[in-house]
C-alpha cells in the first residue's frame, strides 16, 4: 500500500500532549517553546504531528501558522471536541457529525487533515456512519487518509468490506503489549500501524526510579524495533528531547543486557 501519510523517513511522530498541561509530568511548554519544538521536529524529518483533543489542535494550528511550515507536516486529528462548560477539560470522544470537519479545520487553521482518526466504536452502525462521513470528506479534499484509533481486533472485524481506513492506532509499549495481535491483523489487511504511549505518559519513568533519560531511551528503542510498528507517536515537551530521542533510536535494537534490564523493570512495576 502506498503510504502517502508519511513523506519523511523518520519513524517517530510528535504527540499532541506536548502542548497541553494535562497528561504530562512537566510544565506545559510556552508558545515560543512549542514553536521551537515543532520546528526541531520538522527539521529532523519528524513530519507526523498528532492532535487528539481540541486544545491540541488549537495549539498546533497557531504554531504551524507562525512557522509557515504547514505543508511540511502530516497532521492528524481525532474526534475529541470542545463541550460547553468544559472548555478546559479533556472530555471523552464524540462520534463524528457532518459539521465536525470544518470545526477541526478552523482549529488547525488548515484546509485538510492528513490523517483523520476515528476513535473506535463498539456499535457497528455508529462506526459505519463515521466511515461514510470520512469518505465524503476525503472526496471533498478535506481528508487525505483515515485511521481507526484505540482499536481492538473486534473493531477490525466490524469494518465493512469497503472502507477508507488505512491506519490503525493503539497504545503499545513494553508494559502493555496487548495491541500486538491487533497490529498483526492490521498488517494482514494491508493497514499501517501506529503505536502510542511508549512511556505510559511518562508515569513509568518515575515509577522505575532510575535515570529517566536511560529509561526513556530503552523504552523508545524497544517499541520502534518491533517489526509490527510502522510509526510511534511520542510526546516531547522540550526541544532538546527531539535530538535525544533520535540519538537513542540511532543506537538500534536493545542489546541482550538492555533486554534483561527492561524485563526487570516490567516485572517490578508492570
Amino acid at each position: 500500500m502506498a503510504d502517502t501519510a508519511y513523506p519523511g523517513g523518520v519513524k517517530l511522530g510528535l504527540g499532541g500532549h506536548s502542548y497541553i498541561a494535562q497528561l504530562g509530568n512537566d510544565p506545559p511548554a510556552s508558545f515560543k517553546e512549542q514553536c521551537g519544538l515543532v520546528d526541531a521536529c520538522l527539521q529532523a524529518g519528524i513530519r507526523l504531528l498528532d492532535t487528539t483533543y481540541y486544545q491540541e489542535r488549537l495549539a498546533l494550528g497557531k504554531v504551524l501558522r507562525q512557522l509557515g511550515r504547514r505543508d511540511e507536516a502530516t497532521v492528524t486529528g481525532w474526534n475529541f471536541f470542545k463541550q460547553p462548560g468544559k472548555e478546559d477539560e479533556l472530555v471523552p470522544w464524540t462520534p463524528y457529525e457532518p459539521a465536525h470537519i470544518d470545526i477541526m479545520l478552523d482549529e488547525l487553521q488548515t484546509n485538510r487533515i492528513d490523517l483523520l482518526v476515528i476513535h473506535a466504536e463498539d456499535d457497528p452502525a455508529t462506526l459505519h456512519r463515521e466511515l461514510a462521513l470520512a469518505e465524503e470528506w476525503a472526496v471533498a479534499g478535506k481528508v487525505r487518509q483515515v485511521g481507526l484509533g484505540m482499536a481492538s481486533l473486534q473493531h477490525l472485524d466490524q469494518l465493512p468490506a469497503r472502507h477508507p481506513v488505512t491506519h490503525v492506532l493503539a497504545p503499545y509499549n513494553a508494559f502493555d503489549r496487548r495491541a500486538a495481535a491487533l497490529f498483526a491483523r492490521a498488517r494482514e489487511l494491508d493497514l499501517r500501524t501506529v503505536a502510542m504511549s511508549p512511556f505510559v505518559r511518562g508515569w513509568k519513568l518515575n515509577e522505575i526510579g532510575e535515570d529517566t533519560a536511560e529509561i526513556a531511551a530503552i523504552l523508545l528503542r524497544w517499541v520502534v524495533s518491533q517489526p509490527l510498528i510502522d510509526r510511534l507517536i511520542v510526546s516531547m515537551r522540550k526541544q532538546a528531547w527531539v535530538n535525544a530521542n533520535l540519538s537513542a533510536l540511532a543506537r538500534g535494537p536493545l542489546t541482550p543486557e538492555e533486554e534483561e534490564r527492561l524485563a526487570a523493570w516490567v516485572a517490578r512495576v508492570g
